[in-house]
């Protein structure tokens, strides 16, 4: 599965870019722990407060040129890109 981190996320995590492997039918919250063992203890509290997403981070998978946005319990196959992105309390996205 390819993850992608944008904007302050980046600098949170450390991570732009990544290549993880997850099981079929993976969580969210899976990509994050496996993206976490790959490239540090730093991914996890960037992207998750416990097992939900931050409420300043957004998923969303991208696929054939549309996007679903996920939340920590949606499920994910290995075959799919999922993009992190930070979303200030203004609801305006930052890529």
């Amino acid at each position: 599965m390819r993850v992608k981190l944008t904007g302050v996320l980046t600098l949170r995590a450390g991570v732009e870019e990544s290549s993880v492997f997850v099981p079929e039918q993976a969580t969210i919250t899976d990509v994050v722990d496996e993206l976490s063992r790959e490239c540090g203890s730093q991914v996890r509290p960037a992207l998750l407060k416990g097992n939900r997403l931050r409420s300043d981070t957004i998923a969303v998978r991208e696929s054939s040129g549309s996007s679903q946005r996920l939340s920590s319990t949606s499920s994910v196959d290995p075959g799919d890109t999922v993009r992190f992105q930070f979303e200030d309390p203004d609801q305006r996205l930052y890529a």
